[in-house]
């Protein structure tokens, strides 16, 4: 059961803002265990400036958007081991292979970042203009079409491209993570 602080922790998109909560978190001595893994994962996340303003970019993110555009590696001359390649750089500098081997705590905790990214994608995807329209931006698009949209996005990026790629087992705690947050996001929907 996640503190206030934490629960917010686990809510809050902006990188800076997330830090604050953590940091406000080990002040007051709440949960010193996860929370050194959480700050372990914050700064391995947000390691990179953004190009705009003064906050972090999300690692995470940047690994979901290489995996969407390669979602039709498959489909291409030499796709896949370049997609795999991609993906794997990805991987390794968000240090998933090794979070995942040390097991317990800090599997369940990459886990819970896994499913803030998939969170933070959908939240995008459902306030961003460009993405719910069609015509250059001009026509809004059906919330039932804009449902079926995330709904695809998400199938073809988590679900779909690892089993293309034969990184089900590199990816699959992304894979587990976008179906929860989508049944959590959408309880009426079924499954992805």
């Amino acid at each position: 059961m996640d503190t206030p602080t934490i629960a917010k922790y686990y809510r809050e998109k902006d990188p800076m803002e997330r830090l604050k909560l953590l940091e406000q978190s080990i002040a007051a001595g709440e949960e010193p265990e996860e929370n050194r893994i959480r700050k372990e994962l914050w700064e391995i996340r947000y390691s990179d400036k953004a190009e705009t303003g003064d906050t972090r970019a999300d690692g995470y993110l940047g690994l979901w958007m290489t995996m969407e555009f390669n979602r039709n590696s498959a489909s291409r001359f030499f796709g896949t081991r370049s997609a795999k390649k991609e993906i794997g750089k990805y991987l390794k500098k968000l240090k998933f292979q090794e979070f995942q081997e040390k097991g317990g705590l800090y599997e369940e905790l990459l886990y819970r970042e896994c499913c803030h990214l998939v969170l933070v994608y959908m939240d995008l995807c459902q306030t961003d203009k460009s993405y719910n329209t069609t015509i250059f931006g001009l026509i809004h698009i059906k919330e039932d079409s804009a449902k079926a949209k995330v709904q695809r996005d998400i199938r073809e990026t988590a679900v779909e491209l690892p089993a293309n790629l034969g990184m089900e087992a590199e990816l699959g705690i992304i894979t587990r993570a976008a179906r929860e947050i989508y049944r959590q996001y959408y309880p009426n929907e079924g499954n992805i």
